[in-house]
Parts: structure tokens; sequence; C-alpha cells
């Protein structure tokens, strides 16, 4: 990864960290006529949509790992619950957190808003606008 893909996950730092901000809202659930329900749906603030679409286009949405058994893996599991492992997570580590929560939502419909919901997303930025700041770091 190099230093602009870093950034470019920092750069969520600001919207994520504004009072009150929610990932989405669950819409739906209705009935529109009788006997006919609507679907309940999730209804994404435009930060997730771009912050997704951020993830594709600077390459953080990795396609060469088994997404799936590393999500089940010990070092997954303490990325996701620890923030003392978030808190030096190397770049290759916050792609793979990336992938699994946008993939994850492909076959669970919410799965990213729990994502956004519990903090993990905004530590995975906290953590990229360190790594963006850091001269020291092996960044491009």
């Amino acid at each position: 990864m190099t230093r602009a893909d870093i950034q470019a996950l920092a750069d969520f730092l600001p919207p994520l960290q504004q009072p009150g901000f929610t990932a989405g809202n669950v819409r739906g659930g209705e009935q529109t006529e009788p006997g006919v329900l609507q679907m309940p749906f999730i209804d994404y603030d435009p930060v997730v949509d771009a912050f997704v679409e951020a993830a594709y286009r600077q390459s953080w949405v990795l396609t060469d790992f088994d997404w799936q058994v590393w999500a089940q893996s010990d070092e997954a599991k303490a990325l996701q619950g620890e923030e003392a492992a978030i808190a030096t997570a190397t770049p290759e580590q916050l792609g793979r957190l990336i992938t699994v929560c946008v993939r994850q939502e492909r076959f669970c419909e919410g799965a990213l808003m729990s994502a956004f919901d519990s903090g993990l997303i905004l530590r995975i930025v906290e953590r990229a606008a360190v790594l963006a700041g850091d001269p020291s770091s092996d960044l491009g």
C-alpha cells in the first residue's frame, strides 16, 4: 500500500467522528398493500457508500486470499475485538479487515453497518491516520 492509499482511508476520519454519525437505517418492513410486505433493507449513509467505493478504488478490498477462512482466525478475531491489536495493525491487516467487512455485506445485509456501529471501521480509519502521518512507516 502506498501513502496515498493509506491517506484515502484516513480522509474518512472527520466524517466518522462527527457527533451523531450513523452508518445507516433499516427501512422497509411495511405493508405496501394488503398481504404484501416490503422486505427490510439497509439505507446506508453516503459516507458509507463513499468508504466502500474508496476501498475498491484504492485496492483495500483484497482478492488474493481466502477472507472467509481468515475471518475465523485468531488474528482476525483479535484485530476485530482488541483495541490494542488494531493499534499496531499493518496496512495488510487493515486491508484484510476491510475485505472481510465489505465482502460479508454481500452475503449478509447489515454486516457492514454492524462494523461501523461497533466502531471497527472507525478504529481501522484511526489506524490509517496514524500510518499516514508517520514518516518512519515503510509506505511507498
